[in-house]
């Protein structure tokens, strides 16, 4: 009977912390969003857009000082940048090739989440309009996540990444299509070439007639 009761006194014991920790994990978040007044989160659209009009402009002088001191950008090809000039070097490089130009915007709710007042986790999906500079266009379809940090009066990026779908990758694609274009001029002009080496070879090797 003893036994019976201390292990339905466990089991009630356990359920309760059980509770109480659902409560407490479910409440973080909304406690820390609490905190913060609609001004707080206006500012922090306000770096976002900064943010993305650099990326559109290319013109990163005013978003350097949104920019956390220890800042990762993490770009669609897995590569990773902790200072300003290397990612301007990075994006302007982007236009050496096939890319005219680059146009981002954003494409439904952000999600946000605040693990302190100081602290947001956003993420969303956007939108990168590609203009390559034999007159196409191309849409490719990103998912983004970055954390910003409140530091002296300002909201500063901390992290951002960049994903996309290798599968549907319109810059790789318009590589893959200019491979192609390469191949298939390689292929006829090896083809003119040995033909006309052909030609050559047989008007050399034609044996001439003498005149009595």
């Amino acid at each position: 009977m003893m036994k019976q009761r201390w292990a339905s006194i466990y089991k009630c014991t356990q359920l309760l912390w059980s509770v109480l920790l659902v409560l407490v994990i479910w409440n973080l978040p909304q406690s820390a969003l609490a905190d913060v007044n609609p001004q707080e989160i206006n500012a922090i659209i306000r770096t976002r857009d900064i943010a993305l009009q650099a990326l559109n402009t290319r013109d990163f002088t005013k978003i350097q000082p949104y920019l956390h001191p220890n800042f990762t950008i993490t770009t669609v090809d897995n590569q990773t940048f902790h200072k300003v000039p290397e990612f301007e070097k990075y994006w302007n490089q982007q236009f050496s090739s096939s890319i005219k130009d680059i146009k981002m915007q954003l494409k439904g709710d952000t999600i946000r989440t605040f693990l302190a007042p100081d602290i947001d986790v956003a993420s969303g999906e956007a939108i990168a309009s590609f203009s390559f500079k034999d007159g196409k266009a191309a849409d490719m379809a990103l998912r983004w996540t970055a954390v910003l940090q409140k530091l002296q009066d300002k909201w500063t990026i901390q992290s951002l990444h960049f994903s996309s779908n290798l599968l549907n990758n319109p810059v790789l694609n318009a590589a893959q299509q200019l491979g192609r274009i390469l191949a298939v001029a390689a292929g006829v002009g090896g083809f003119l070439v040995g033909a006309v080496t052909m030609l050559l070879l047989r008007r050399r090797n034609k044996p001439r007639t003498e005149r009595i």
